[in-house]
């Protein structure tokens, strides 16, 4: 146990002398300290401490929007933006070495000189990667907290699920990363494959997502068409009936503009079917790492009647039954709300459970190569 926790600590010093730890650790304080500039009046909201000030009368103190806000900005901007992109980049130019100066050093000799299975020396040398994330989160986290409580008086415990969450988010690609520093003993090339890999998973999830949207949106417009088809033929028979030549003229007309509407969505359906299939394939086997940090999102909107896609598409602040007007622009809300429901039907445990079978088989790799090489 003692040369476990020496190893341990070891790693855990090196991390902490690492120049970007203290920098992004301070850029975590500095962004927190941005967040909690926002407040709200009896009137409105303000920025930067009071300095500006914006009468709303649909986002001020009183109004229920002003939660769906202020932790929408935290879990969807911050959360996915701040820690999920910028400070992940960083922190993996920081852990990017661990492995690759563990191996090329000479340290390992030293360490697997000491009776200790070398499966367990790896598990240690990953998790000390794995803190310096932690630690990271914890303190933002908190400051969150705080933040929120302060601005809107919610003290809610799930904002501390980002800790787990993101600590799981980063772990998809850490293990990547030491997979491929097993492998080469080279840290650029570890940082850069993992990158690479990042990018390789966001490219397929955002095509899969316009794909997904393009064909509810097909869906959408055939399944209106071939109503809309049955309720002419109707009228046609009506008007017919009635001897209403002009109205059987105008509803031929639009019956034929239905039917092509109805033809060129199942033309698209047909030739978005292959795509569809082929990047949904594609996304099984990759970690979720989006939807890892959209549970955290979905958590804190648990309980309100508007949520931070209703802000942004203003839905939450139009009394008019018929908005959007524009027909094109109906179907396309329509597909997005339902793309937004298909992501919040997928459970939670299926999300985090294959992401992990991901990291365990490239784990499993990284230890087979690991116990195997000679030092």
């Amino acid at each position: 146990m003692t040369s476990l926790l020496a190893i341990l600590k070891e790693s855990w010093l090196s991390l902490r002398a690492e120049r970007l730890f203290r920098v992004v650790m301070g850029l975590n304080i500095l962004v927190i300290v941005a967040y909690a500039s926002m407040g709200f009046t009896d009137t409105g909201f303000t920025l930067f401490y009071g300095l500006f000030e914006e009468e709303s009368e649909y986002i001020n103190t009183h109004s229920p929007l002003a939660k769906t806000l202020y932790l929408g900005i935290y879990s969807a901007f911050i959360v996915n933006i701040w820690l999920a992109w910028a400070a992940s980049i960083l922190a993996l130019i920081s852990t990017s070495s661990i492995f690759p100066k563990f191996l090329s050093e000479g340290s390992v000799e030293l360490v697997l000189s000491r009776p200790i299975r070398r499966t367990t020396v790896f598990a240690i040398k990953y998790v000390s990667g794995l803190i310096f994330v932690m630690l990271q989160v914890t303190v933002f986290t908190v400051g969150a907290f705080f933040a929120a409580g302060w601005r809107i008086d919610v003290w809610d415990p799930a904002i501390f699920l980002a800790i787990p969450l993101l600590t799981l988010f980063y772990s998809y690609l850490f293990c990547v990363n030491v997979f491929v520093g097993v492998l080469t003993r080279s840290t650029l090339v570890a940082l850069l494959a993992t990158l690479l890999f990042w990018f390789g998973t966001f490219g397929i999830r955002t095509a899969d997502d316009q794909i997904q949207r393009f064909w509810l949106m097909s869906e959408t417009t055939a399944d209106e068409s071939t109503q809309r088809l049955f309720e002419l033929t109707a009228e046609i028979e009506q008007a017919s009936l009635e001897d209403q030549t002009k109205v059987v003229r105008e509803l031929r007309a639009e019956r034929r503009e239905t039917e092509t509407d109805l033809a060129n969505a199942d033309e698209a359906i047909e030739r978005l079917n292959p795509w569809k299939s082929a990047i949904g394939f594609l996304r099984m086997g990759l970690p979720e790492t989006a939807r890892t940090l959209g549970l955290l999102h979905r958590e804190l909107e648990r309980g309100s009647n508007n949520t931070l896609m209703d802000l942004m598409s203003g839905r939450a602040f139009e009394e008019d039954s018929d908005y959007p007007q524009n027909e094109f622009q109906k179907r396309r809300m329509d597909a997005e709300e339902k793309s937004y429901e298909r992501e919040l039907s997928i459970p939670g445990w299926k999300i985090i459970g294959k992401s992990l079978i991901f990291e365990f088989v490239i784990l499993a790799c990284a230890i087979w190569i690991f116990r195997r090489r000679d030092y």
